[in-house]
């Protein structure tokens, strides 16, 4: 997987080579993947060109995609269907096996569900499975998210814990930031500024002009970012 960054926007694309096609060209689904489609003989140089001459496409694209998408079907867990992470979205394969209780992993590419052979498994037992594994990986990468605004801000001694909130996305208390174990679903520039706004927040107690200076120093397109959490929070679900 490659990343293009539009200034702290990560942008992640796979290029598609084709020898049938002569140019380069972009397109962009609901579960935000960028598919850059080019021909064989364009070099990776080129086509980072194109996605420098269409960055604006690209950050319009991407905050305004979503708008256009129905609200995702509740899942059943079956091999085809697709989950999220980090903003893409990946295919399920769900095998049978000699266990007791369904487990998930992903292999960077897919993920892989087990599931008893002798019984059947039930959609809220592997819902469950499922939100195990995610709020694991939560835990582990969310407050990584956190060093270099910790850094820039001067702050000592944060503690970052990663939980089940209540229609918040983050909280801070008491010198404690708290995040959403669901934001692991949102794309990372999306968990980055979550990250960041929590964390001006011990310079600020309230959301005043200086509380959002300094967001704005941290995430310079901020705005952007909070309305795409806005409009498609709704949709980070498993």
């Amino acid at each position: 997987m490659n990343e293009y960054h539009i200034g702290q926007t990560v942008v992640p694309y796979e290029i598609e080579w084709s020898p049938d096609r002569e140019t380069v060209a972009l397109s962009m689904d609901g579960s935000m993947e960028l598919t850059v489609r080019a021909p064989v003989s364009a070099t990776v140089e080129e086509v980072e060109d194109v996605l420098a001459d269409r960055k604006q496409w690209i950050l319009e694209t991407l905050y305004g995609v979503a708008d256009q998408e129905d609200p995702p079907l509740d899942k059943e867990y079956l091999s085809g269907e697709k989950l999220l992470l980090n903003g893409r979205r990946y295919r399920l394969k769900v095998h049978e096996d000699d266990v007791a209780e369904p487990s998930l992993e992903f292999d960077g590419s897919r993920f892989t569900m087990r599931i008893s052979a002798d019984e059947r498994t039930s959609v809220t037992r592997k819902r469950q499975a499922v939100v195990d594994w995610y709020l694991d990986r939560a835990r582990e990468d969310l407050p990584t998210r956190a060093s270099g605004y910790i850094e820039k801000l001067g702050l000592n001694d944060v503690d970052i814990t990663v939980r089940e909130l209540n229609r918040r996305w983050g909280e801070y208390q008491d010198g404690q930031v708290s995040l959403h174990w669901r934001l692991i679903l949102a794309p990372r520039n999306i968990q980055d500024y979550v990250v960041a706004h929590e964390l001006a927040h011990f310079r600020h107690d309230t959301h005043s002009d200086s509380f959002w200076n300094t967001v704005g120093t941290l995430v310079p397109d901020y705005q952007k970012r909070r309305e795409w959490l806005r409009v498609n929070g709704g949709k980070l679900r498993v």
